[in-house]
């Protein structure tokens, strides 16, 4: 007896510290939103204010500038016998438009979308961490199990992560928050799916590109690529054929794809293909006079640099650049 009440103790007091550990990571969490929402608020509410207040001085400018009109206006009227022009002028052309909060929020939110690469991850963090916590709160109060804070938030994630948790639960009220709260993460997960399907097409679309660095040492070098490049590219294979290969990167303006393309049609050839022997050929998109982007095809390890000059350029003109 006095074993199961002591366990009984032991579990009510891990149960009561994880429950503190859940209420100060909530606290946490909601701290956070709740800093990052307000420093928006008061951006948007000092850009309003200034708007207003230049608002407010061009208003003042105009009506100066009217009166100052219908002054001189009466006098030439005066001074002259001839009836005066009557011109036709809006109403909204001096008129400075205030935006709305709405507006300003708006573009709040597409200015971070375009500035920040986590935007959408820690929108969507944000948006699950919401669910959870708005969901155990009302599991908290209007569940009839009494659950603990640190259940009914174990219970809302469970909903989330799994939509067929929900079936298990009973009673109306508990039935009608289930549903919501795995509604919400049906949404979330399908995000999720999107947010990570986009990244790995990010990525894949760099390396189509052939913006990406380029990690080698002892290579051969070829800035430019012009119809010049396969028969260099074929008499550097030979010179490499017997040390077994070697690599050759080639940097140029041209495309990746479109490079990769006019080699592959080369080795493909049914008369006179051309032979690699073992060398790697490695394309990189990117501007030879640019120094980033030399230092991006390792142009400090290279053994050898062959520079090419663009096709219908004077050889001259090319030294010069």
């Amino acid at each position: 007896m006095n074993r199961e009440k002591m366990e009984s103790i032991t579990h009510y007091e891990n149960e009561e510290e994880i429950s503190y550990f859940t209420i100060a990571l909530l606290l946490i969490g909601i701290a956070s939103i709740f800093r990052l929402l307000w420093k928006e608020f008061m951006l948007a509410l000092s850009k309003k204010q200034k708007l207003s207040e230049y608002a407010a001085n061009h208003r003042k400018k105009v009506a100066v500038k009217k009166r100052c009109e219908v002054t001189t206006g009466s006098s030439e009227e005066k001074s002259s016998n001839s009836p005066p022009l009557k011109t036709k002028r809006s109403g909204n052309v001096n008129r400075l438009y205030i935006p709305t909060w709405s507006e300003i929020f708006l573009y709040r939110v597409d200015s971070y979308f375009s500035k920040s690469r986590w935007a959408k991850g820690s929108v969507l963090l944000m948006g699950t961490f919401l669910l959870i916590f708005s969901g155990g709160g009302m599991l908290r109060i209007f569940s009839n199990d009494n659950l603990s804070l640190y259940q009914s938030t174990w219970l809302a994630w469970t909903y989330i992560a799994d939509p067929g948790t929900h079936a298990d639960a009973e009673g109306l009220s508990n039935r009608v928050i289930a549903v919501i709260i795995t509604l919400g993460g049906m949404l979330i997960f399908a995000l999720v799916i999107g947010l990570v399907s986009d990244e790995i097409g990010r990525c894949v679309d760099i390396l189509n590109k052939g913006t990406s660095r380029c990690i080698e040492d002892d290579h051969t070098l070829m800035l430019g690529w012009t119809d010049k490049s396969l028969a260099i590219i074929q008499e550097l294979a030979l010179a490499n054929e017997s040390e077994g290969g070697g690599v050759i990167v080639v940097l140029a303006e041209a495309g990746k794809q479109e490079m990769e393309a006019t080699l592959l049609s080369a080795l493909q050839m049914n008369e006179h293909p051309l032979e690699l022997h073992g060398t790697e050929v490695i394309f990189r998109s990117g501007n030879p006079l640019m120094e980033n982007q030399l230092h991006k095809v390792s142009v400090l390890t290279s053994r050898a640099i062959i520079a090419l000059s663009p096709d219908g350029v004077n050889p001259d003109e090319a030294d010069s650049r």
